[in-house]
Formats: structure tokens, C-alpha cells, sequence
């Protein structure tokens, strides 16, 4: 096991988890998926992995977050969950000059319901991961891109070397303990080089932000150790835009801000907004509502965190808010009366504009032949006093009863061409429909 004078300072990014060597040498028989899922589980319960036993992840988010896309095979989920709960984890640290072996399960708890998994560290192995002796830094993003466990086994034994170059030496049976590579047919090391140390670094050198290069040791004609020199990938440039922060528009928004603002831990923020993103601004806002008018007692981030992880009602009352429907369905009805009037107004405008334009427009002839129409219609009683030479009614009642009926006649239906022409003309384009 590596021990204290091995230690190399790495400071973690966004979406890398922190893990304990000791962590990452004893569970090199996970699978690929469950080697993921361990380091995703960790990643979203760090920040509050001394503070808390039970940590929670939507299935949909755990998912996505392994590149995994078989999110309703929960069956599959839970016999993940089963062997990391049965997989031990073995410390050996040095503590006042003595070697000391602990031993523990990678998971004591684990559940899924109703889309939701729910998990558990013991006490002293959440402690060890928080504050390790030893860090790897590990990103997400890097690790979905593997397709191969015994690749990305090896990557997470030599990232933490990336600051000296070298991962020194390891006995054969030491590296294939780390490696879950002890069944038998690997006892012939060109097995073991052409099944697992090979496929593994041309994987890790393609994918992943480091590059390996492998270096044996012989006793005789036999190999009896291995040592991988570990150096920047350079493609690492071409890499990191596909290696991006998976929750980058969280991030950016004014909710994860304003909670981080309070002091809430990044990826529990991201946690709760990807849970349910309206409880979390509510929550908020009235919690910066009390604030100010200083009303409340100790931390706005332990108040926040109180009231966003209890049942607690925040905001309005389901009355309230059916209340505020109510009100805002009644301004809508009358916004939507109000406009439907007005545009009843402005089709009268166009309609009126259009008859009178036809009224000017005609000529005495035509002007006849409408007159009489207009007696073939109501009979010679309704024009009395109608001049033929002049074309005209001498009586005013009869005149307005002629005009109402032309303008009635000349009346046509609106054609939506033309009528949004005169909208735009009139000024009334940014009218809706």
C-alpha cells in the first residue's frame, strides 16, 4: 500500500472525486459499471460526506452521469448496488510509527425507490474519503468515455502519479491484485500483457488526460514487476471539450448561484435543483425574505438546508397559490376580452375605410344602377324623392337609408392579406391574431 511519503497535493475540479489510494487499490475486481457507479456515488455525496450518513441521486441523473443508458433496467441497478455493498475495502495506514489494517464495505446501505437511490458509508470510511492522506483525482466526464474495466482500473492507480512520472515498481502479484486480474490463465504473463496491460494503456491514452507507457523488470527471463511512466496526454487540449462539466447550464443558473451565495456545497446545489428545481427557489426566496427583515437565527445555509430537506410548506399556502390562479385566470379573461374588443374596433376601422373608398370611387352610372337596384329591392315608396338627372335623394331620411343599404352591399369579407397590409400601414403590425 502506498504510504505517507508518497503523498502528492492535487487539487480537484469540477466533476472529479477525491478518492483514498487505499480505496482505489482494493477494488480492482469491480466491473467497469460498478467501478463507475462507486466513483459517481462518491462524487455527489462529497460534500456532505462527513455531515451526513444517507446521501440520495434521482436514478435518471445516476444514469446520465455513468454514460448508461439503460435507466429502467432497475434489476440491473440493484445487483450494482448489491456488489458494492459486498465488496470490502482494506486500509493499511500508518499510524504512530505502527502499520494498521482496517477492513469495511465500499456501501453499507443501499436502496432505490420510486426513482430515487438512496445510499450509506460507514462513518470512518466517509471520513477517510473526505479528508484522505492520499488523493486521486478522478473526473467524471473522463471516466464515462471507458469501455473497458481493467482500463479504467489502471488509469485510477496511475493518475495520482501524474506529478512524478512514474508509478514505480510493482511486483507482478501486487499488480494484478490491483488490477482484479488473479484468475489463473494470468499467471502467464503474456496472457496478462496481451488481455489486460496492453488493451488497457492503448484505451487510457486515447481517452483519458494522461499517457502511459509501460517498463519491465526481469529476474532471469521471467517479468517479474511492472512500472508505468505517466505523463500529460497531448491531446489533452482536443480532449476537454468533450470531457465538459455535464452540469455546466446548472451552473450558470441564478438558482445554483444564489444557493452557493448562502454557502451551500456546489454539488448538493446541483443536487437539489436537479431534485426539484421550484422547491428550490422557493425555499430561497424565503429565506432571503426572513433575512432581511432579520429573522433568522444562526446560518442561512443551515436554515435553507432545514427547510428545502423537510416537508416544510414555504412560499404560499396551497390556498394562496389556488387563490393567485383564480386571479390570474380573471386578469387573462380580461386581457383576452379587452383585445378581442379592440381588434373587433380596428376590423370596423378597415371595414369602414374600405366601404368609403368604394362609395367615393363610384361613378354616376354606377351610382344609378345601385339606386335602382335598390328600388327593384324595397319598391319605388322608399325613393320618392330621388332625382335621376342628378342622382341624388332631395329627402335626408330617404338619402341615409339609401347609403346604409349601398355601404351594406359593397360590405365584402376581410382578406387576411390585405387586412395585415393595413396593419402595418395604420401602425397596428405588433397586433396578435
Amino acid at each position: 500500500m502506498a504510504k505517507k511519503e508518497l503523498q502528492v497535493a492535487l487539487t480537484p475540479q469540477k466533476e472529479q472525486v477525491r478518492k483514498h489510494v487505499a480505496a482505489i487499490h482494493t477494488s480492482g475486481e469491480l466491473s467497469l459499471l460498478e467501478r463507475k457507479m462507486a466513483n459517481v456515488l462518491l462524487l455527489n455525496a462529497y460534500d456532505s460526506l462527513v455531515t451526513r450518513r444517507t446521501h440520495m441521486l434521482p436514478v435518471k441523473h445516476l444514469c446520465a452521469m455513468l454514460g448508461w443508458d439503460e435507466s429502467n433496467n432497475i434489476e440491473r441497478l440493484q445487483d450494482v448496488l448489491r456488489k458494492l455493498a459486498s465488496t470490502t475495502i482494506e486500509f493499511n495506514m500508518m499510524e504512530d510509527g505502527k502499520d494498521v489494517w482496517r477492513v469495511m464495505s465500499m456501501l453499507s446501505y443501499g436502496e432505490i425507490r420510486e426513482g430515487t437511490c438512496t445510499y450509506r458509508y460507514d462513518e470512518y470510511l466517509a471520513e477517510r474519503l473526505y479528508d484522505p492522506e492520499i488523493y486521486a483525482t478522478i473526473n467524471i466526464g473522463v471516466q464515462r468515455r471507458f469501455e473497458g474495466g481493467y482500463a479504467l482500473t489502471l488509469y485510477e492507480n496511475c493518475l495520482r502519479y501524474k506529478a512524478i512520472g512514474s508509478t514505480g515498481w510493482w511486483e507482478l502479484s501486487r499488480f494484478r491484485r490491483i488490477m482484479g486480474a488473479e484468475a489463473g490463465l494470468y499467471d502467464d504473463f503474456r496472457r496478462l500483457n496481451e488481455r489486460v496491460i496492453r488493451p488497457s494503456i492503448k484505451e487510457i491514452n486515447r481517452v483519458s488526460d494522461i499517457q502511459l507507457e509501460p517498463e519491465f523488470q526481469r529476474q532471469g527471463r521471467k517479468v517479474s514487476a511492472v512500472r508505468f511512466l505517466v505523463t500529460e496526454n497531448p491531446q489533452q487540449t482536443l480532449l476537454k471539450p468533450m470531457i465538459k462539466d455535464d452540469h455546466a447550464a446548472v451552473r450558470e443558473s441564478q438558482i445554483f448561484k444564489r444557493l452557493v451565495d448562502h454557502g451551500i456545497g456546489e454539488r448538493l446545489a446541483i443536487l437539489w435543483i436537479l431534485q426539484d428545481e421550484e422547491r428550490a427557489r422557493q425555499v430561497v426566496e424565503y429565506v432571503e425574505a426572513k433575512a432581511k427583515k432579520k429573522q433568522v437565527k444562526g446560518t442561512t445555509a443551515g436554515y435553507i438546508r432545514t427547510l428545502y430537506e423537510s416537508d416544510a410548506v414555504v412560499g404560499k399556502t396551497p390556498f394562496e397559490a389556488k387563490k393567485e390562479q383564480e386571479i390570474q385566470a380573471k386578469i387573462e379573461a380580461e386581457q383576452r376580452e379587452a383585445q378581442e374588443k379592440r381588434r373587433a374596433e380596428i376590423e370596423a376601422e378597415y371595414v369602414r375605410e374600405r366601404i368609403n373608398k368604394a362609395v367615393t370611387g363610384l361613378s354616376l352610372d354606377d351610382k344609378r344602377a345601385w339606386i335602382q337596384r335598390y328600388i327593384d329591392e324595397l319598391g319605388a315608396e322608399k325613393a320618392k324623392s330621388y332625382q335621376a338627372e342628378t342622382v341624388e335623394f332631395r329627402d335626408r331620411l330617404e338619402r341615409l337609408h339609401f347609403s346604409a343599404w349601398l355601404r351594406k352591399q359593397l360590405a365584402s369579407k376581410i382578406k387576411p392579406a390585405e387586412f395585415k397590409a393595413w396593419l402595418k400601414e395604420k401602425g397596428y403590425a405588433a397586433m396578435k391574431d
